[in-house]
């Protein structure tokens, strides 16, 4: 595994798991069609929500006073999602109809400031090295394969040596 594969930047991961919570969706309200209806919502569009207040623009008067006429209706279908009230009140104006979806929530734009930071997800401190017993070395030259020669010299540097009280590292007393 390379240096690189070992990294990864907390800004970009904190993003991705924000994004997913509702705090900070771009919409809380969720689909608009699927709370108004698909031939509502051709005409119709929210357009901000502040302190609770959620202004609707409509596509003209008709289509403002079919609004109005749901304002309660809707209120209780958006709020009944989430454990406080999010919107109490509705404001419908008529006027041009944003292209996109625009967004509501605020804190879905602070989403973008979050710094990003290059981590190593493991910092692992080295095991000090030290030097081969003569059984070690002996044990290291009898493999076979030099890479695992290799691979078992710089293990065993790194495995400390335990020794018992009177000194001698065989003794099992």
């Amino acid at each position: 595994m390379k240096k690189r594969d070992q990294e990864f930047t907390i800004g970009i991961l904190l993003q991705q798991v924000l994004r997913k919570h509702p705090v900070f969706s771009a919409n809380p309200l969720g689909d608009w069609g699927e709370l108004v209806g698909e031939q509502v919502a051709r005409y119709s569009q929210p357009k901000s929500l502040k302190n609770k207040v959620l202004v609707v623009v409509a596509y003209d008067s008709v289509w403002k006073h079919h609004l109005e006429l749901l304002k309660e209706d809707l209120i209780e279908k958006i709020n009944k999602k989430f454990p406080e009230p999010l919107v109490e009140k509705i404001t419908i104006k008529v006027g041009e109809l944003p292209e996109a979806n625009p967004v509501l929530n605020p804190n879905y734009n602070k989403l973008e400031r979050v710094k990003s930071k290059r981590v190593r997800p493991f910092s692992r401190k080295k095991a000090p090295s030290r030097t081969l017993t003569p059984e070690e070395k002996k044990l290291a030259k009898s493999l076979p394969d030099p890479e695992l020669r290799t691979l078992a010299t710089r293990l065993l540097k790194r495995v400390p040596l335990e020794e018992s009280p009177e000194g001698d590292p065989g003794d099992g007393e």
